[in-house]
């Protein structure tokens, strides 16, 4: 039995699929990092094993997001599925990331006395920045390939 967005949105097993996503998501990248130190190592033995788990998270959290769709995405709860649901969730977490997030985290860093990590979360800031310019523009180059594609076949 397939159930609709709606009798399942907010329930445990809705969370559930977050959890998961979130746990696979940041097992894929810790295994890469530690595939990338066990590499500088010289270590390609355990660097091969990690890389290959590290996919294998990988599949898991797409098949979370997979599963997710019918829900919505799982950090702003925007439509996802097609390109551009996708990429308006993107543009718009990553902007949150940029304007809000960051900025906190540089905030309370500073507040801790830990300038350091405020430094990487200024640097984050700033690359959250421009990641939501580049997705701005892949939206907008989208939306100007649909109406290219709408005016050839007019």
């Amino acid at each position: 039995m397939d159930t609709t967005r709606t009798e399942l949105k907010n329930t445990p097993t809705h969370d559930n699929l977050r959890r998961g996503f979130l746990r696979e998501a940041g097992n894929a990248h810790r295994y890469l990092y530690f595939a990338r130190i066990a590499g500088i190592e010289g270590l390609p033995g355990p660097a091969k094993i990690l890389n290959d788990l590290a996919e294998s998270c990988l599949c898991n959290a797409h098949g979370h997001l997979d599963l997710l769709k019918r829900f919505g995405d799982p950090f702003t709860d925007l439509p996802m599925g097609a390109s551009e649901h996708n990429l308006l969730a993107a543009v718009t977490s990553t902007a949150e990331e940029a304007d809000e997030f960051y900025p906190d985290l540089v905030k309370k860093a500073q507040e801790d006395g830990c300038p350091d990590i405020a430094g990487w979360f200024a640097t984050l800031t700033r690359t959250s920045r421009n990641h939501s310019e580049r997705l701005d523009q892949a939206l907008a180059e989208m939306h100007q390939g649909l109406a290219t594609t709408k005016e050839k076949t007019a």
